[in-house]
């Protein structure tokens, strides 16, 4: 199977109430891009429009490679600013204003066009999947964000640095390769020209270059929705855990689906349960899953997830779904995949809650 040879193979679509005025603090739009991350659309459009790129919100972070529509809001934006914004491959599209900006994760639903390639035969029709996070939650290409977390909650800020500027893997670029090498080889010696002008990364070198040692402080220059993710991945890693132990403790018909981080068991079958996405107010529920939890948790103290430091990094805990139900699944026949010679590829379509992962129901199917 896969998934993503073309942009166009992927196409997702944000689903939104919006309750919007004609006046506001904060402008409204659709953004259409196509091979682009949400992040450097976003620091792009900044550039362009010359605002500060932390006046921007979205609900949601969307893949690169892919052809996605997502609501953001911008502070300060007028329509009349947004009209004549010319970008490769992003189309705007202004809906209205808002008192307020987007919120995390505000979107009711996300719908899915799917072209699955290079499989050998149609794909499984489900009903429900095991609502796991996926690769693009820790970073895709590049799955340290979750580490990041991990080192930020243990208070070792030059470590969670280290391991966001440096460790190039394989998918990168040569040029990023190269940079994050040089970062490595002369760390505490930090040159904001070294870093590709595109990357987000520069934001923190160019403060440490004045401030080499206020690793705290370079965090805290990147756009609020960044850091959060560092924080937000760690949790879905340990969710990870915790639902896969479940699955492979509880239920008697199980597969394993791969990510970024090794195996997963999968079943199709609804549990029925919610499972914690662990904060700092934390409990431990006297359940059935109660031994799994604790064992997962057992080098982790839940109220690391509280930041004095950097307040809006706190974390409280929320109740996930441990399966989702796909919404409106329509499977087409296979046909004869024009890129990869003697395989067939499918289209499917469906809907799903905000915060489920669309890859993880096709490796379900």
């Amino acid at each position: 199977m896969k998934l993503k040879q073309l942009p166009e193979d992927f196409k997702v679509r944000e689903v939104m109430e919006l309750d919007l005025k004609p006046k506001g603090d904060h402008g409204y739009f659709v953004m259409r891009k196509r091979n682009w991350s949400t992040e450097k659309a976003i620091r792009e459009l900044a550039k362009v429009l010359k605002l500060n790129p932390k006046s921007f919100a979205v609900s949601g972070i969307k893949d690169k490679n892919a052809v996605t529509e997502q609501y953001v809001s911008c502070y300060g934006l007028k329509k009349e600013t947004l009209a004549n914004v010319k970008i490769k491959d992003i189309r705007l599209y202004f809906k209205g204003y808002s008192m307020k900006p987007i919120g995390l994760n505000s979107h009711e639903e996300n719908v899915f066009d799917i072209t699955v390639r290079d499989l050998s035969s149609g794909l499984n029709k489900i009903e429900s999947f095991c609502n796991y996070y996926d690769d693009q939650r820790f970073g895709g290409i590049r799955p340290v964000t979750a580490e990041v977390g991990r080192l930020l909650v243990e208070r070792k800020f030059e470590e969670a640095m280290r391991v966001y500027l440096t460790r190039p893997f394989d998918d990168e670029t040569d040029e990023h390769k190269a940079f994050r090498k040089e970062i490595e080889s002369g760390w505490g010696k930090f040159n904001p020209k070294k870093v590709p002008g595109y990357l987000t990364e520069r934001l923190v070198v160019d403060h440490l270059s004045k401030k080499p040692e206020d690793y705290l402080g370079a965090f805290a220059k990147l756009p609020k929705q960044i850091v959060t993710l560092f924080i937000h991945s760690y949790q879905s890693k340990l969710f990870n855990e915790i639902l896969d132990r479940y699955v492979r403790e509880f239920c008697d018909e199980w597969f394993e689906v791969e990510y970024c981080y090794g195996k997963l068991a999968m079943t199709n079958e609804p549990l029925g349960i919610d499972l914690p996405l662990v904060g700092y107010d934390f409990e431990l529920a006297d359940d059935k899953v109660k031994d799994i939890v604790k064992d997962v948790l057992k080098k982790v103290k839940v109220e690391s997830f509280q930041f004095k430091e950097l307040p809006f990094l706190s974390s409280r805990t929320v109740m996930r779904p441990a399966t989702v139900q796909l919404k409106g699944l329509k499977m087409s026949d296979t046909e004869d995949d024009e890129l990869n010679d003697g395989k067939v590829k499918q289209l499917i379509s469906f809907s799903l809650p905000s915060g489920s992962f669309a890859t993880m129901a096709v490796k379900a199917m």
